[in-house]
């Protein structure tokens, strides 16, 4: 199985790991070495890799996408000429990758899926590398599609001991998991950003105070589109908070790289949902401006 992991940050240094007794293609801007911290374990990681002027798609079977959303006009022209056999496997934050990539690919081709693995990306000065921080191994879980690559990609998960950890469910039981997340994003990573805190301080923070109006509009556009999530999300997004006290969220990363940061497939997804809908939501509304005004003055 030839495979390719599409990105070369935080994520994608992570799946270079797992994977690597596939021997996987890294296709991004910057190949070479980076450490990789999990635990008390660090290894040094130099996958073969190919730039995206020198990549094809018909190099590779199966494609992990795990790039963040400023890439996707890229993704998409490199996907153009994607042969009818090819598996896509995306772990983007965000929502609306289907309405991206459905062309140039198929419907039966796109497996969107949902993790909650977390890695963090930082420069190791000692070794003067590129490097990734392991700072929770979650679960993955993936839609069953009537692809002819699936069982196979399911056999290297077997052989990988995955199986515990990467899962595969019914479409709308992911969709539902991948809204959980989404809402979940659409809270700490903007919240985070303004405040310029990690994880574990903002719920101390009177801003914290604009998660419950940014939950309920979510979950009424979820239930808009047949979802029903009655889970009691300000609990959990306490919670994982607490479990991720000391990590910084992407999105206050990209602000501080003078990066694009993702709020318009996180926040923005659900204004536009909600604005189909007729729904009111002008709190994550108000969060994608001022995330692109706090943008434009770093």
């Amino acid at each position: 199985m030839r495979l390719a992991i599409i990105g070369t940050g935080a994520m994608a240094r992570y799946y270079a790991k797992v994977f690597d007794i596939l021997d996987p293609v890294m296709v991004g801007r910057h190949g070479g070495p980076f450490l990789l911290k999990q635990g008390d374990q660090i290894t040094r990681m130099t996958p073969r890799f190919l730039s995206w002027h020198d990549a094809h798609v018909s190099l590779f079977d199966v494609i992990i996408l795990a790039v963040k959303w400023p890439a996707m006009p890229l993704v998409k022209q490199f996907l153009r000429d994607a042969r009818q056999e090819l598996l896509v496997i995306s772990l983007m934050n965000g929502m609306g990758q289907e309405e991206a990539l459905i062309p140039p690919l198929a419907p039966e081709q796109l497996m969107v899926g949902v993790t909650t693995d977390a890695v963090t990306a930082y420069w190791d000065n000692q070794a003067q590398l590129p490097a990734a921080r392991v700072s929770a191994v979650g679960q993955t879980i993936l839609p069953l599609l009537p692809h002819p690559l699936l069982p196979l990609w399911q056999k290297q998960l077997q052989r990988l001991n995955l199986t515990s950890s990467w899962k595969f469910f019914s479409s709308q039981a992911v969709l539902r998991e991948r809204w959980i997340k989404l809402i979940a994003n659409s809270v700490i990573n903007p919240l985070t950003a303004l405040a310029n805190v990690t994880n574990g301080d903002l719920p101390q923070l009177p801003l914290w105070s604009l998660s419950t109006a940014l939950i309920h509009e979510a979950t009424h556009v979820a239930q808009a589109i047949g979802l029903s999530i009655d889970d009691d999300l300000s609990s959990r997004l306490l919670q994982l908070c607490q479990a991720t006290a000391t990590n910084k969220s992407s999105m206050l990363q990209d602000i501080e790289q003078h990066k694009v940061t993702e709020i318009d497939a996180i926040n923005g997804y659900i204004v536009r949902m909600g604005h189909d809908h007729a729904i009111d939501v002008s709190t994550h509304q108000a969060l994608v401006h001022l995330i692109h005004t706090l943008s434009q003055q770093k």
